[in-house]
């Protein structure tokens, strides 16, 4: 590393140390800090998935009349494995771009699939 990155990687950790203490830990942006954003994304992840499972369940069973079960928990599984390898670069994203757009976008593309099944001649 040259002299002069090393002068910019202590600068820029004195800065953030000093903002850290002259911040005295008060909470920042507006108002006092809420979760209540995070509970509706909450709330409407779940409420998506389980207006999900019981037409995905009617589907399952027309194709797989004895193994129904079994696929839907595959498929939950799938949704489970790519859930904990996706969440940490979609945590990385949002660090970046902000957690508000990236928890509205995860809720839309959870949510989208109900309006779908709506106009599925399957279903």
């Amino acid at each position: 590393m040259t002299q002069k990155k090393k002068k910019r990687v202590n600068r820029s950790l004195l800065l953030a140390k000093k903002i850290i203490i002259k911040d005295g830990g008060t909470p920042q942006g507006f108002g006092s800090p809420s979760v209540y954003h995070a509970v509706i994304v909450i709330f409407l992840e779940f409420f998506a998935w389980g207006l999900l499972t019981a037409p995905t369940l009617g589907a399952l069973h027309e194709t797989f009349p004895k193994h129904t079960f079994l696929m839907n928990g595959l498929i939950q599984g799938v949704k489970g494995l790519l859930s904990f390898l996706s969440a940490p670069l979609i945590g990385a994203l949002s660090d970046v771009w902000g957690r508000k757009s990236f928890l509205l976008l995860t809720v839309f593309f959870t949510c989208a699939p109900i309006p779908l099944l709506k106009i599925s001649p399957c279903m």
